[in-house]
């Protein structure tokens, strides 16, 4: 299986989503309504964070709210090739 670069990463985004990720540095709020990407947002940000070595990995904690958003939060970091980041709930 191959796994996208850095740059890979924010394509496949809109210009909303994009800008979410392509700043991986720093706290961010994240407003949106149902069905907006902000979840797909946040994957990529973690994402292109660890691919363009702002942060490792291991050291990332993602926090949501529910155990099927962490779950879903998990499972899309594993597509994009990010091992080792906790995705867990309050």
């Amino acid at each position: 299986m191959t796994f996208p670069d850095a740059d890979a990463i924010l394509a496949a985004l809109d210009p909303e989503q994009r800008e979410v990720a392509r700043t991986p540095v720093g706290p961010m709020r994240v407003i949106a309504g149902a069905g907006t990407g902000k979840t797909r947002a946040i994957t990529h940000r973690i994402a292109f964070g660890v691919r363009s070595g702002a942060y490792a990995a291991p050291q990332v904690l993602a926090l949501t709210f529910t155990a099927r958003a962490a779950g879903e939060m998990r499972t899309r970091l594993r597509e994009l090739g990010v091992a080792g980041v906790q995705a867990r709930t309050f």
